[in-house]
């Protein structure tokens, strides 16, 4: 909250933070700060009301929301409680989706879905352009379908100005691991954490910060460590093993230790590896190269540990305010917000509130009377993701092979085939279907691994996907397969494939009506 509330205020912005918060269950590190206050210019008595609202629990009274679409003209939201949907159903102005990343099997599409049902997304539709995915890193839009990352604004997470006190204060004189990881028997992702860490380098001398809310039996977890403990521990542990491989999430203690110089083991595959491409030391691939590269540092080897710190110098640079400031000056300041928020002539201001006033018995609080219309149905296009996970598409190219006894995971089913053989699955019927989990790639090239029976031999077979179709010819018999390759460009993504087989035949003394016998199926982005 201090480097995004006062960078909204740095650029000319009046803020409002709430005051009542969530339980800590919810928030670890939540604070309230009366001090932005000060550049309200809103009536004493709105702020008091304001400030005694809990808007994480509670729906917005008519009160409330005449109040918060008076005097503000945008709402920053995040996944918690009521605010969602209270704001999609009751602000006027422009809405910003807070994202910061989740773990690499979760979108934020389906994170409001199970949170909310899927009428939020209604409400998103709803919203128009008047809904922006504001993401705290560039590739969080990567996993998220157009309805919620369509308007995006990037405003990059930065730290706060206290994080670069200890710049250059690394002395590295402990020589042990600092690993930060809380919560490690109650929360089963920190405890698998804990347990892995332990299994790869718990006979290397280490020490593990992060409040516990049960006791653990581990000499060497330290438990909840106050600031001044924690930058203690930055500027003497001789190295920080940072566990991650979340392509879309990053805390901030590994950033904060290598603020203070220390070196940093991390993953390349992880956010942080994908923001600092440009650091080569310490940025590992494997867990056998970050063990080897941690024994080299813990053995105090002074040649490689300047090269290191040298190296990730450019490390916290993602999160430094030059950075930072920057871009959010540019994202909100010249594109599409920065009109959406512009100054309103008073006539219109003055036209809105008075519908507002003379609906108040009514509208409770909008400034136009709540319609009966259903919330618009959001298309098919608008809730498929923008490109499948790499191992979406790892998996995809590797293929169906359909000789195996089950399908694999990224297949959701497979209709219109029998029994898998040698051969193959026999299509039984006039058309196979293959659905996916994940939709398909816009750009792909499908691979088709068959052998064609009777009349179906080099005969028309037409593969349609999303509305286009094209032939392909099969020259192999049974007892052989070949591999039939198309290439696809559709504008709208599908999950699904459909094979017609032109001439399903009935053998004597067989029950199915087969045509193919298809071996493997594989799907290769071309993007």
């Amino acid at each position: 909250m201090p480097f995004e509330v006062g960078s909204f205020i740095a650029l000319g912005y009046e803020v409002l933070t709430p005051k009542v918060l969530p339980p800590p269950t919810l928030f670890r590190n939540a604070i309230v700060d009366h001090s932005y206050d000060a550049s309200l210019s809103i009536p004493a008595s709105a702020l008091e009301r304001l400030n005694a609202f809990d808007f994480y629990q509670t729906e917005w009274p008519a009160d409330i929301v005449e109040l918060v679409n008076r005097y503000f003209g945008t709402v920053v939201v995040i996944p918690i409680g009521t605010q969602i949907t209270e704001a999609l159903a009751k602000f006027e102005g422009q809405v910003l989706f807070r994202a910061f990343g989740l773990e690499n099997t979760q979108s934020y599409k389906r994170t409001l879905e199970s949170l909310y049902g899927s009428s939020v997304l209604a409400g998103i539709k709803s919203l128009g352009p008047r809904f922006w995915f504001a993401e705290g890193y560039e590739q969080l839009s990567e996993c998220e379908p157009p309805l919620i990352a369509k308007n995006p604004l990037f405003l990059p997470v930065g730290l706060p100005a206290s994080a670069w006190a200890s710049k250059g204060q690394y002395t590295g004189n402990d020589r042990r691991i600092l690993f930060v990881c809380p919560n490690i028997v109650s929360d089963p992702y920190y405890a698998s954490v804990y347990q892995a860490f332990k299994r790869d380098f718990g006979d290397l001398p280490h020490i593990i910060v992060g409040a516990q809310d049960e006791p653990i039996d581990d000499p060497h977890a330290a438990g909840f460590v106050s600031n001044e403990e924690l930058a203690r521990l930055f500027r003497e542990c001789a190295v920080t093993y940072y566990h991650s491989v979340e392509r879309r999430h990053v805390h901030y203690s590994p950033v904060e230790a290598a603020i203070t110089g220390m070196p940093v083991v991390y993953f390349a595959e992880s956010l942080l590896g994908r923001l600092t491409e440009s650091v080569t030391l310490g940025r590992c691939d494997t867990v056998e190269e970050a063990r080897e590269t941690i024994e080299k540092i813990l053995s105090g080897d002074v040649a490689f540990i300047r090269q290191i710190r040298e190296d990730q110098n450019s490390l916290p640079q993602p999160f430094s305010d030059a950075y930072c400031r920057e871009v959010w000056q540019r994202q909100l300041a010249t594109g599409g917000f920065a009109d959406a928020v512009s100054r309103e002539p008073v006539w219109k201001v003055l036209l809105r509130e008075g519908r507002r006033l003379w609906l108040r018995p009514r509208a409770h609080g909008l400034s136009r009377k709540p319609g009966t219309t259903p919330l618009p149905v959001p298309w098919r296009h608008d809730l498929v993701t923008v490109e499948p996970e790499p191992a979406v598409l790892r998996a995809m190219a590797e293929g169906i092979d359909f000789r195996e006894p089950s399908y694999p995971w990224f297949v959701a089913a497979v209709t219109g085939v029998s029994f898998p053989e040698p051969a193959g699955r026999w299509s039984d019927g006039r058309v196979v279907s293959i659905h996916f989990v994940e939709p398909l790639p816009t750009k792909f090239r499908l691979t088709v691994v068959a052998a064609a029976y009777a009349q179906n031999l080099n005969a028309d077979i037409t593969v349609r996907i999303e509305g286009k179709r094209q032939v392909i010819r099969i020259g192999a018999q049974p007892g052989s397969a070949s591999d039939v390759v198309t290439e696809w460009d559709t504008s709208i993504r599908s999950s699904r494939i459909d094979i017609h087989v032109p001439h399903p035949v009935r053998p004597e003394g067989d029950n199915r009506s087969i045509g193919l016998a298809i071996q493997a199926v594989r799907v290769e982005s071309l993007v």
